[in-house]
Order: structure tokens, then sequence, then C-alpha cells
């Protein structure tokens, strides 16, 4: 049978791993936080690039030239890029 002294020891480790437990839940819900609002943030300007390509008719290639499809944020093409080439060419004169 565990002696008293034994107990208190045993139950300060366990005392010790919950107070751990807990500063880590404390951390990881902090940082979800930092990622739901950089989440936010990108949301936001992606939606706000999509609405300056739909206004001005622009590609991504017009946003981001030379970058690879891969880098850039997936925003939907509302026309192909000869058309696009074609405004512009239209436009300027």
């Amino acid at each position: 049978m565990a002696s008293f002294q034994e107990l208190q020891q045993q139950k300060a480790e366990l005392d010790l791993k919950i107070a751990q437990s807990m500063d880590a839940a404390r951390r990881m819900a902090a940082e979800l936080e930092q990622a739901r609002l950089r989440h936010e943030e990108i949301e936001a300007g992606t939606a706000q690039i999509t609405a300056l390509m739909e206004k001005y008719n622009l590609s991504k290639e017009d946003l981001f030239p030379g970058s690879s499809p891969s880098k850039v944020a997936n925003l939907p093409l509302k026309e192909s890029k000869t058309l696009a080439e074609m405004r512009q060419y239209f436009n300027r004169r």
C-alpha cells in the first residue's frame, strides 16, 4: 500500500502534467485564432482581387506577369487570355 507521501508526490506530478496540458491547450487555441484571422484576411484579399479582375476585365497574367499558376491564388478566369489581350489593345487606342 502506498504511503501518504507517495500519494502526495503522485498528485503533485499529475497536477504538473495537467497544468502543462492546459498551457499547451491555451497556446494551441491562440495559434488557431491567429490562423483563423490570417485565413479571413486572405479570403478578403482574394475577394477584393477577384472583384477588381472582374471590374477591369483582368486576367491572372495581367496582375502577376511571369508567375506560375501554382503560385497564384485560384481565381476564376472570366475570359481567355487572347480576348483579354484584344481588349487591352483596343482600349489603349
